[in-house]
């Protein structure tokens, strides 16, 4: 019967004396793999629509262009402020 349970001994002295490093080790393996597994799902789903079908046109309405045309770049004066509206309440009744 010592044969027996003279084995377990050294297998159970190895975990409890190293049983944190194989834990981290086992969880960094897992989450690598999970990364690595999410990571080609992300690509081939992104791969599929990379590129836009060839048969759709991209039309703008004539107002959306006059829009696009009115606005500013940053280093043109803007527009001054008309103030002699004076503050109105947006709580009041």
């Amino acid at each position: 019967m010592k044969e027996i349970h003279g084995g377990k001994k050294p297998v159970l002295a190895f975990l409890k004396r190293f049983h944190l490093v194989i834990f981290i080790a086992s969880t960094m393996l897992i989450l690598s793999i999970a990364i690595t597994l999410l990571s080609g799902v992300v690509g081939r789903a992104s791969g599929e629509n990379s590129t836009p079908p060839s048969n759709t046109s991209f039309n703008f309405d004539q107002s959306t262009i006059e829009s696009i045309k009115k606005l500013k770049t940053s280093d043109q004066p803007s527009d001054p402020l008309d103030l002699s509206q004076g503050r109105i309440n947006p709580f009041g009744e």
